[in-house]
């Protein structure tokens, strides 16, 4: 599917954790390692991957650039995760390599 290097973990007891505080969570991407309760699709495996091509990009800087989009999406309207610029790149991801499939 993709040339990017990356390992996917599933791990179902996850569902449970991270639903303690993401409550509709699905994956969380962690460096070239993506957590998963369930396996991904291949729309929900693109959007992973475009976090790990961010991971890639911006390294252990990544998750406070993170946090500082959700803020700064948070403050002009746009919510902590859907307007966070990163959640969004990865959208465009899913759609784009989407397209190009067809």
């Amino acid at each position: 599917m993709s040339s990017i290097r990356h390992r996917i973990h599933v791990m179902p007891r996850l569902r449970r954790v991270g639903g303690v505080v993401l409550p509709n969570w699905l994956a969380i991407t962690l460096g070239r390692h993506i957590f998963a309760w369930r396996e991904l699709s291949p729309v929900e495996l693109r959007h992973e991957l475009q976090h790990v091509r961010q991971w890639k990009k911006h390294g252990a800087l990544f998750p406070l650039l993170y946090v500082g989009a959700s803020a700064r999406s948070l403050l002009t309207g746009g919510g902590w995760y859907r307007g966070n610029r990163f959640e969004v790149e990865a959208r465009a991801a899913e759609a784009a390599e989407s397209s190009e499939a067809e």
